[in-house]
Order: C-alpha cells, then structure tokens, then sequence
C-alpha cells in the first residue's frame, strides 16, 4: 500500500457539489487492500496540508449504497490525521441552536434552515443494509458510546463560534437510499432523531473500528419529505451545497488553523494528546 504524506493536518471527506481550490495539487492514489482511492491535498501553510477525498469518487458518481466505505476510511487511516466528514442531510424537527447565536431564533426549523445550515451530529441510528465492518472473520464488538470524536466535535464547535456561524447539534438518521423517504418515514423517523440522510454510515462506524478521531460537519440541504410542501430533488440538494461552499472552506480551514496551533504548543501529534476514547473503542472487545 502506498504511504501517504505525513504533514496533513486534516482529512475532510466530502460529498457531492464541492469545488475544489485551484491551489489544489494533483491528486494521488492512495492503494488499499478494499480498492485504490483519489486524495487531493491543499497546501494550508509552509509545514501543513489538507487531505480531500471525495466520497463518491469512480468513473460516474457513486451512489451512496454503492459507496466503497472500507476504502475511504483505509486510506483516511493511512493518511494519519483526524477527519471531518462533510455530508448533506434533511432537517426533521426544530432543534435547538447552538448558544453562540445571539439572533431572535432558538431553534433551526424546516422552514428557516437556509439561515442555519451547519449541524454537528453527536449520535446515529442505522436503518441502512451495509457492511458496517471491517471484521468479517472475528467478532469484534466496537464501543459506540461516542460514536463522533469528543474532542473534534468540541474543536469543531471552537471553529463555527470563530466564524461567528450559528449550528445545532442531535441524531443523525441514516437510511439506505438513493431514493428520497416517504412522508409516513419522515414522520415516524422523526419522533426518534433530529436530521436524515444516506452517506454517514457506515462510514462512522469503521472509523470507529480503525480508531480514527472522525467527526461530521453537516449541512442541512431541504427540509425532510412533507415537511415542505413541496418534492425534494437532488438539484437543491446541490444548490444548498454550492451556496454554502465558501463558509464550509471557512470553517475548514479556521478547524485546521485550531489542529496546527495545538500541534505546535505540544510538540505532538493529535494521537497522543486527545482525551478521547477513539483508539481504544475496539479495546476489550474481541471474543
């Protein structure tokens, strides 16, 4: 397998409707055992840089029941730094927002979410049929207690109050796709979790298995079936992407300024100075 850089800073691993900056450099392929995978890395300083890996890379947009998942998290482990996954995703309910905001609102709802687009998923619920694994030949029982790393999540919230962006933080559903839920779904999904989408598992859990500090950056992107009285399509889906593309580079890059100033007053890597439990969440857990 190849070896990646050792100065990324931070792994983002994004969806659909990004562009991606001109100072980009050509992209490598990193080889795993599940596949071979298209990194790109921009230079953030002079010691620095960020790793992008698209999650729906191929010859044609993949599908995200066709997603090789166990190949973007290899390559992410290869890489050697902690990871933000960007995804899209339906609002639900109201949820509060973050205490940051000083606006009139208190909560992000179906019908004001273009205002407040950024969620920070802190716990999941798996209606998907996907290999969510990397043990296929052992059991091995991963801790999910906290499924997202406490500590980007907490340095992910540092970068939107930086930003002076306002979010909201719950349960992230995710359902098999591609097709869009019913209304009936939406309804009943929606007693038991905030917000919906197709591409957030397994893609936690196996960087749960591989003891990788993974967290989420969401965006809300419509308002969930019968929600809005109108159809969802996947062309607003990208719109709402697009549209907020710059603040999610922000936001990015203010996460990898905070990840290369702790590096430098420690003298360490992220690894050995997190309090979380990430590494160790497959510890005591083999039968």
């Amino acid at each position: 397998m190849k070896k990646a850089k050792k100065n990324v800073i931070l792994t983002v691993i994004h969806g659909v409707g990004y562009r991606l900056n001109q100072k980009m450099q050509q992209p490598e392929i990193i080889q795993t055992n599940f596949g071979s995978v298209s990194v790109s890395f921009f230079p953030y300083d002079e010691m620095n840089s960020i790793a992008f890996i698209s999650r729906h890379q191929g010859k044609r947009h993949v599908p995200p029941h066709k997603i090789n998942y166990k190949a973007l998290i290899k390559a992410a482990e290869i890489i050697e730094a902690p990871v933000l996954a960007v995804n899209s995703i339906g609002i639900m309910r109201p949820i509060p927002l973050s205490e940051n905001f000083k606006g009139t609102d208190t909560h992000v709802k179906p019908k004001t979410f273009l205002s407040h687009p950024f969620f920070i998923p802190n716990d999941f619920i798996d209606l998907t049929n996907r290999a969510g694994t990397f043990f296929d030949q052992k059991t091995v029982h991963a801790d999910m207690t906290d499924p997202y790393c406490t500590d980007i999540r907490s340095l992910l919230r540092s970068a939107l109050s930086d930003c002076r962006l306002s979010y909201s933080e719950g349960i992230y559903l995710c359902t098999e796709g591609p097709r869009f839920e019913t209304k009936a779904e939406i309804q009943m999904f929606s007693t038991f979790a905030d917000v919906v989408g197709m591409t957030g598992v397994p893609e936690v859990i196996l960087a749960k298995e591989k003891g990788l500090c993974y967290a989420s950056l969401c965006v809300l992107t419509n308002a969930a079936a019968g929600l809005s009285g109108e159809s969802i399509t996947a062309d607003e889906v990208k719109v709402s992407v697009s549209n907020n593309q710059n603040q999610i580079f922000e936001i990015i890059s203010k996460l990898s300024e905070i990840l290369s100033q702790r590096k430098k007053e420690t003298g360490k890597k992220k690894k050995k100075n997190s309090q979380c439990k990430c590494r160790s969440a497959v510890k005591g857990g083999k039968l």
